[in-house]
């Protein structure tokens, strides 16, 4: 179908894609095949349909996170991220893990459709973690942070 050369970091791999539909594809990389599920920019991902075969999967061991990014649980699962309210880069930062921030305060400043979009902190609380950092592209409804709130206290 088609052939593409990928440059990562000071290596090339060879790549085909030898069949493509809406939402996977099966793509060769150096005489290995995958098939990859394809989701659309903004457009929630579907499970894969389970099939009796598949393509071998190659898994890679996680890095530690950057510094001001926390690895406590995945994005998904954070009671109090906020998303994405649309696709963009993230251009700065106003927030790091362990931060105290108050309601409607800054949280990260994001370019949408050549626009910069402030995105606030929907509570107070404090930053329990960061999952993007500079120059990172999200899609709608990607984690960006995560804010706890305050412990609740009895009098």
């Amino acid at each position: 179908m088609s052939d593409y050369v990928l440059r990562i970091g000071d290596r090339e791999y060879r790549a085909r894609v030898t069949e493509m539909t809406a939402d996977r594809a099966v793509i060769v990389v150096d005489d290995a095949s995958y098939e990859v599920g394809l989701v659309e920019i903004g457009r929630p991902a579907r499970p894969a349909p389970a099939r009796a075969q598949r393509a071998p999967v190659r898994t890679a061991v996680a890095a530690a996170p950057p510094p001001g990014r926390s690895a406590a649980r995945p994005a998904d699962e954070a009671p109090g991220a906020v998303r994405a309210p649309l696709p963009g880069l993230v251009l700065r930062l106003a927030v790091k893990a362990g931060d105290t921030v108050q309601a409607g305060q800054p949280l990260l400043v994001m370019e949408a459709m050549k626009m910069e979009n402030v995105v606030p902190a929907p509570h107070r609380g404090t930053i329990r973690a960061v999952f993007v950092a500079e120059g990172d592209t999200v899609g709608e409804g990607d984690p960006l942070v995560e804010v706890a709130r305050p412990e609740m206290t009895t009098l």
